[in-house]
C-alpha cells in the first residue's frame, strides 16, 4: 500500500523509471528522448495535472495497481508530447 500524501513523488519516480526502461523499434530518436529523460520533466507534468487526475482522492493509502492507473494519463500526457 501507498501513502496517497507520497503519490505525488511516487508518480513522479514511476514515470521517470517507466520512460527510462522504453524502447521503440526502429526509432533511435526516441530510444535517445527516453533514455534522456529527466525526472524535473515528469514533476513538471505532475506537479501542472495533479489536482485533475488525482485531486479527488481521499482515502489515505492507496494500492500500487491503483497508482499506476493514476500514472495512465500522466504517462500518455508525456508520450503524446516526446518529440516536440
Amino acid at each position: 500500500m501507498l501513502k496517497t500524501m507520497l503519490l505525488r513523488e511516487w508518480l513522479i519516480d514511476y514515470l521517470t523509471d517507466t520512460i527510462h526502461g522504453m524502447k521503440a523499434e526502429n526509432s533511435p530518436e526516441f530510444d535517445r528522448w527516453a533514455a534522456s529523460f529527466k525526472r524535473e520533466e515528469a514533476e513538471f507534468v505532475v506537479n501542472m495535472e495533479y489536482l485533475v487526475e488525482c485531486g479527488d482522492e481521499l482515502r489515505e493509502e492507496i494500492s500500487e495497481d491503483e497508482a499506476r492507473e493514476y500514472a495512465e494519463p500522466f504517462l500518455r500526457k508525456i508520450l503524446d508530447s516526446w518529440y516536440l
